[in-house]
């Protein structure tokens, strides 16, 4: 018997594959999700580096060009990319440096804590949790953009810039192959024990964030919009209903770390009750959009559908939450575990 069960345990660990062994494309099932995670968890862990670099530390020459091209697709992505600007390959009309913010320094996604792109060479080919396929870099570029690959291919010479940007972020800060970031992703919050709080939210979002992105979070354009050029404050709608922005702690945690705009996660501005309450206002009080399926991204009513064991306790929708109870007190709080996210 015991010969038996020792085989029947070789057997499962031959057949067991570790994270990287997935090719892009190939879909998991839910006890698969779960074991890559536990997988890419146990990467080891690099320190934030302490470099001071800006854009003239990018080098000169053919290499140097194509990188400063990637810098500025990602700085003025709606000039460049979006469907307004020059370009038209993205769909959102949003500039990439929004959100993954810089320090100061001129280089899109350096900040840290704010989803910086100092690490994303490594963290990619990924499982994307919504899909619950292997995906590419290149894939979640392109559904950062909500477009697909015949407007946004890999051969173009604008992925081709993004990717020489990302690499040379990686050698420029002396990122090791294979390792996780500190600070790659949102740092954790001292979550308060009761229901985030929209109406409080509201004020607050009044006193902080109103003058940038305006009574009903539209943002402020740029003069020149109708001619592609942007905005210069972004609209706080351009993430749609059911993506990861829309869940309140995801959300609370980015704003602890990077609003009002001049904040950081070494100086924060925001308490965390206060944090939690904006985003409660922020993802309850305007309308939005429901989430649009792309070769990558999956729809509303269909997201963590594959993954039952994935999904963040905090995710929360009409099509998968049907008791009215139940909906609140996902979308709403308090939860167990709002510092979670699968695969951070």
């Amino acid at each position: 018997m015991k010969k038996i069960f020792l085989i029947f345990v070789l057997i499962c660990l031959a057949n067991a594959k570790n994270f990287k062994d997935y090719n892009i494309g190939e879909e998991l099932n839910d006890k698969q999700g779960v074991k890559y995670f536990e997988e890419f968890s146990k990467r080891p862990i690099q320190q934030w580096p302490i470099k001071n670099l800006s854009i003239d530390d990018v080098p000169k020459g053919e290499e140097g060009k194509l990188i400063r091209y990637g810098i500025q697709l990602l700085s003025k992505t709606e000039s460049t990319l979006g469907p307004k600007g020059k370009l038209k390959m993205t769909n959102n009309e949003v500039n990439c440096i929004a959100c993954h913010m810089d320090d100061n320094n001129g280089l899109p996604g350096t900040k840290k804590y704010v989803i910086p792109f100092l690490n994303v060479i490594n963290n990619y080919p990924k499982l994307d949790i919504e899909t619950m396929k292997i995906i590419s870099l290149e894939d979640r570029i392109r559904g950062m953009g909500g477009t697909d690959s015949h407007k946004f291919p890999d051969d173009s010479k604008e992925m081709k810039a993004i990717l020489a940007y990302f690499k040379w972020l990686k050698k420029a800060y002396g990122i090791k192959d294979g390792v996780r970031l500190e600070g790659d992703f949102f740092a954790k919050m001292k979550f308060p024990n009761r229901p985030a709080n929209p109406v409080r939210g509201k004020k607050l979002f009044e006193e902080n964030c109103m003058a940038c992105h305006g009574e009903n979070g539209l943002g402020i354009k740029n003069e020149n919009y109708a001619q592609g050029g942007g905005h210069l404050y972004p609209s706080l709608l351009i993430y749609p209903d059911g993506g990861h922005m829309s869940m309140i702690p995801f959300l609370a945690r980015f704003l602890k770390s990077a609003m009002p705009y001049s904040a950081s996660y070494d100086n924060p501005i925001l308490s965390d009750d206060d944090a939690l309450d904006i985003a409660a206002y922020v993802n309850t009080g305007f309308v939005r959009m429901p989430i649009v399926t792309t070769e990558n991204r999956a729809g509303l009513d269909t997201a963590y559908s594959k993954s039952p064991s994935l999904k963040p306790e905090y995710f929360a929708s009409p099509q998968q939450n049907l008791d009215p109870k139940e909906y609140i007190k996902v979308k709403y709080g308090p939860w167990k575990n709002p510092n979670y996210f699968p695969g951070e």
